[in-house]
């Protein structure tokens, strides 16, 4: 894989930098009471005993999961990524309308959940959309 060509549009540095920030917050809320963050994780139900070390390790497991794609749109230009990122968008969509009535009660986990679309969308901006239709050298193609 190699670097994509800058300089990137304005909408791809606002994306990784919102979708970042969101996940450093996230992390740093997890990290600050992690009493909570391990009841959070016991309710899920997934089976397994929680404790303090577990519970620091899933979130910063999860803080990388997050990463992973907003690099890989923002280094190397990924369609896939962005393919990926727009298809966890599009569940993300379907679950908040199904738990309307609980983001009533949570109207930050709204608002968060909401800039984060509104992130996504930006990948989609007719600067964008130029930036990923730029041809790339195959990396398999020696010269």
């Amino acid at each position: 894989m190699r670097r994509a060509p800058s300089p990137r549009p304005l909408a791809v540095h606002a994306f990784a930098a919102i979708l970042l920030g969101l996940a450093a917050w996230n992390l740093a809320t997890a990290l600050w009471d992690l009493p909570a963050q391990e009841e959070i994780l016991r309710s899920l139900g997934l089976g397994f005993e929680w404790n303090r070390d577990w519970t620091i390790v899933a979130s910063s497991a999860w803080f990388t999961v997050e990463l992973i794609p907003i690099a890989a749109v923002w280094l190397v230009a990924s369609r896939f990524a962005r393919g990926f990122i727009t298809a966890m968008a599009a569940i993300k969509v379907v679950l908040i309308l199904s738990n309307l009535p609980m983001l009533y009660a949570l109207p930050g986990v709204l608002v968060g959940q909401s800039i984060s679309l509104v992130a996504v969308a930006l990948l989609y901006t007719r600067e964008a959309n130029a930036w990923f239709a730029k041809e790339r050298d195959d990396p398999a193609v020696f010269d």
